[in-house]
């Protein structure tokens, strides 16, 4: 089968839509599929080049209208032959790429997100009318999209997955050190981390591990400062995959503080659960409350809840036996529930049912408890 990925970035970028596509494109070429991938790139160049048996054609940008790329190689590069064309949202210029693309081959599209401005929205819901099929990773982003409003009758639910293996590769942590916590994310208001950093102050045999950089950096190391923990906090910055996972080898449970619906899945979450760790998250209402699995894979508090945090936080510090109890269940979760082999899988039978015609959506998610995988089709 001939899939064709429209993407806004890929590998090296590293955020939590180029994963999944890198997971979805690598996945199913290695399972024998013709896969290419079309994406932008910022830093000049552009151009083809096979990376893991995927074609991946990167558009060069010359600017930028807000969130959107102006990269002109984009739509002729995204007009090649496919069986299936599968579109990942935001981004508009891959929707108007779809839009002017001619033939029959059936689109599908992941909602990531939402678009944020009015007219990328309308161009995004011009392209969700002509799909066949749009996948969300969660019941949660179906419940929040404004944009899928009118197209539920289109929607399958796919939870996305990630190459646990890799995961499982990582070692605990080295026994006789002070309790870590670790943050893995952008440093960006909806993720928590001034709240991280007061219920930090209120643990204070806890260390903390912060990986990932933003327009927020300043002002959290100004506030660590503050509040007299810096010296119990390690700034990372942006770090290549095998950086990240040395990070999480430190570290003994993973805090997810997020106080918004911006966080929409949160794929370290199933990183850290993959190698063992349990984590911290908070109640918001989305896909992130149905990967962990509070008391079981992790524990969970209320949002912005300093004094909530520090308690969970105090709780795992404390208690190996927890941490380690959690950890394994985490795992086990990821396997069974949140793999990189049954995302793909699940997508290429969606991809082999729409061209045959016989798509019916199958939006059931994923339940919280740990639960034997439902059987899925190949391609």
């Amino acid at each position: 089968m001939r899939i064709l990925h429209l993407a806004k970035y890929y590998w090296p970028r590293s955020g939590g839509m180029e994963r999944v596509i890198q997971a979805l494109a690598e996945g199913a070429a290695a399972m024998g599929h013709e896969v290419g991938v079309i994406a932008v790139e910022r830093l000049g160049g552009g151009g083809a080049a096979k990376r893991n048996r995927t074609l991946v054609t990167r558009a060069f940008s010359i600017g930028g209208l807000g969130s959107a790329e102006i990269a002109p190689g984009y739509i002729p590069a995204a007009w090649r032959r496919a069986d299936i064309i599968h579109v990942h949202h935001p981004h508009p210029l891959a929707d108007v790429a779809t839009l002017l693309r001619a033939g029959t081959a059936p689109i599908v599209v992941t909602q990531h997100a939402d678009a944020h401005r009015w007219a990328y929205r309308q161009v995004a819901r011009l392209v969700l009318g002509r799909a066949d099929a749009v996948v969300v990773p969660s019941r949660s982003h179906l419940a929040l999209s404004q944009e899928l409003v009118g197209f539920e009758s289109k929607v399958e639910v796919i939870p996305f997955g990630i190459d646990e293996a890799r995961w499982t590769l990582v070692p605990p942590p080295a026994p006789g050190n002070h309790p870590r916590a670790l943050f893995m994310g952008r440093l960006v208001r909806y993720k928590g981390v001034d709240i991280l950093l007061r219920a930090l102050e209120l643990v204070p045999d806890l260390r903390l591990d912060i990986v990932g950089s933003g327009p927020e950096m300043a002002r959290l190391k100004t506030l660590a400062r503050a509040l007299a923990v810096s010296d119990r906090v390690r700034w990372f910055g942006e770090q290549p995959d095998d950086a990240v996972a040395r990070r999480m080898a430190d570290a003994d449970f993973l805090v997810l503080p997020s106080v918004s619906a911006q966080e929409m899945f949160g794929l370290v979450v199933l990183e850290a659960m993959a190698a063992g760790r349990p984590v911290v998250t908070t109640a918001i209402p989305t896909a992130v409350r149905e990967v962990n699995v509070p008391g079981v894979t992790g524990l969970e508090v209320p949002i912005r809840d300093v004094g909530g945090l520090a308690t969970a936080m105090d709780a795992l510090a404390r208690d190996p036996e927890l941490r380690r109890r959690m950890g394994e269940a985490g795992r086990e979760r990821v396997r069974l529930q949140f793999s990189r082999r049954l995302m793909v899988e699940r997508h290429l039978a969606l991809y082999t049912r729409l061209r045959q015609g016989l798509f019916m959506p199958q939006p059931a998610g994923v339940p919280r408890a740990v639960t034997e995988p439902s059987a899925s089709s190949g391609p």
